[in-house]
């Protein structure tokens, strides 16, 4: 029986769960109160000294650590102090066994509110997530992104995608080595020659080509960055379409954003207040687009010193977000960026070389770019040309790349989106490691 359950018992009935001590106990003379937990929520134990059936179990009870494990039967009784109008309940013991009696305390306290930890309690709780997993806040937030990913992927069937399994060790990285994290004792020579997947893009492009619609959600990793928006291990949702524009894949983006946060806001899945959720208000399509030659123009009138080719940085792309999106709530669409900032396979602009056929999306208030889309292309000139570019003519790893058009490839369109940023966009979390259960930061040997 879980706790949340209690609520629906009619009072004075006979109850018996499974919880753990979230407190010490509070105890007066012959009388404790127990506060005790599971993921559906939080009860009051109250215990007697006089209405235990084992008188022996007091001295027990009265030595419990947060996080120990009991059994609890007794009787649902209303709390003395509630109010007629938001009645709760408490539980009577009648008696408690202890299944584990926890032997060690944290600082912070496992189940503290997470809201008023100092940011120097961060390393600690990345240090032993796999015991701050139980924190309310942490709790709510493992069930947030379980109901995202429910809709996700409901979404993509409902919408005649196929799910591939891509694999997860390649030899063909589609962003530079250099950022790939390599398989120590795969080597040829001195030279690594498998890595860990930065992005499934090259086995969804095959796979369109035989459904036509593919998606495939799961692990991407990337040695890249130290920002709060980057983990070296992170969720990519992926997909691809063997057919389309530019402008279909930005729609079709814009339609599923839209589709999953109504989705999850109808679910009633708990949002927490502790990380300042934001769950933006509902979506107005399309989303506001503007080229990044526009977002170059104005960011120059801001600083002089603004090139051609360069990145947009996390700064600059709020200061974009708040000029051209009313009131600040909705993303904004960054297309055709430059071809030096983007990988080999993703078209050139027809009537600006300078360019690419891409754009990203980029949330509000900070939260920075959350997902990219691209037209790819699919003719080999056009491919080889563009290897050519990135220094990877006649790189063996690639040749099947090739190959795939040299078969009947056809114009064909992909998205790519971090689960996590998109997570902490709709929570409001300060880095994209609270959104993970087991986060896998830069510069830190993970444990567990």
């Amino acid at each position: 029986m879980f706790i949340q359950s209690l609520k629906s018992k009619p009072v004075d009935s006979e109850v018996s769960f499974l919880a753990w001590v979230a407190y010490r106990p509070r105890c007066l003379g012959k009388v404790c109160f127990l506060d005790v937990v599971d993921s559906t929520g939080i009860i009051q134990v109250v215990v007697e000294t006089t209405a235990l059936e084992k008188q022996g179990d007091w001295t027990t009870i009265r030595s419990l650590l947060p996080e120990s494990s009991v059994t609890i039967r007794g009787i649902l009784t209303p709390q003395m102090d509630s109010s007629p109008n938001s009645m709760t309940t408490e539980v009577h013991a009648k008696s408690i066994t202890v299944i584990s009696m926890a032997s060690k305390t944290l600082h912070p306290a496992i189940r503290c509110s997470l809201e008023r930890l100092a940011p120097e309690h961060a390393p600690r709780i990345l240090a032993k997530p796999h015991l701050y997993l139980r924190n309310p806040v942490s709790i709510n937030i493992g069930k947030f992104r379980a109901e995202v990913l429910r809709s996700v992927r409901q979404w993509f069937y409902s919408h005649a995608f196929l799910e591939l399994s891509a694999p997860l060790m390649t030899a063909s990285t589609l962003y530079e080595p250099n950022s790939a994290l390599t398989i120590g004792n795969l080597v040829k020579g001195n030279k690594p020659t498998m890595f860990l997947s930065q992005c499934a893009g090259f086995y969804l492009e095959a796979a369109a080509h035989a459904h036509e619609r593919v998606y495939n959600l799961g692990p991407s990793f990337r040695n890249e960055s130290r920002t709060n928006r980057h983990l070296m291990e992170y969720w990519h949702i992926k997909a691809e379409i063997a057919s389309g524009t530019l402008d279909d894949i930005i729609s079709l983006v814009e339609i599923f954003l839209r589709d999953i946060r109504n989705d999850v806001e109808a679910s009633g899945t708990p949002l927490t207040s502790s990380l300042a959720a934001i769950f933006p208000p509902a979506f107005q399509l399309p989303f506001p687009r503007i080229t990044y030659l526009e977002a170059q123009a104005y960011l120059s009138r801001l600083d002089p010193e603004i090139e051609f080719g360069q990145n947009i940085s996390g700064k600059q792309e709020r200061q974009l977000t708040e000029h051209f999106c009313k009131e600040g709530l909705s993303p904004l669409w960054i297309t055709h960026k430059p071809r030096q900032l983007e990988p080999f396979p993703y078209s050139i602009h027809p009537t600006d070389l300078r360019l690419t056929m891409t754009a990203d999306l980029v949330a509000p208030n900070g939260y920075g770019e959350i997902c990219g889309v691209a037209e790819k292309s699919y003719r080999l000139s056009d491919l080889d040309e563009r290897l050519q570019e990135k220094r990877k003519t006649g790189a063996e790893e690639y040749q099947w790349v090739r190959e795939l058009r040299e078969f009947g490839m056809v114009p064909h369109v992909a998205f790519g989106m971090g689960l996590e940023r998109l997570l902490r966009w709709w929570i409001g979390a300060r880095h994209v490691k609270d959104t993970i259960p087991f986060p896998r930061v830069f510069g830190r040997i993970p444990l567990p």
